[in-house]
């Protein structure tokens, strides 16, 4: 691994579409009550990169349940705060 480049762990998102491109901003939840969720990193992609990263996740997620016979859950309140259905997937 290149040690110059920086590693980051982020475990909340928000993604943001422009007309000129796609950007996801991760953001680290606060440990306790009181304090402010901060900025990790912000990723910009042009639309076409974004779609291309999205479908490669997708595939490799869908590898990954099939290799280990998990499937993996993502709570129903996180699902419909989202707006997301099990046919999104």
């Amino acid at each position: 691994m290149n040690e110059l480049v920086p590693e980051y762990y982020g475990d909340v998102l928000y993604l943001r579409n422009t007309a000129w491109g796609f950007a996801i901003t991760f953001t680290a939840s606060p440990p306790k009550d009181g304090i402010e969720e901060h900025d990790v990193c912000i990723v910009r992609l042009s639309h076409e990169t974004a779609k291309t990263l999205s479908m490669m996740i997708r595939k490799q997620l869908k590898q990954y349940e099939k290799d280990t016979k998990t499937t993996i859950a993502i709570p129903q309140q996180v699902m419909h705060k989202l707006g997301l259905a099990e046919e999104d997937w």
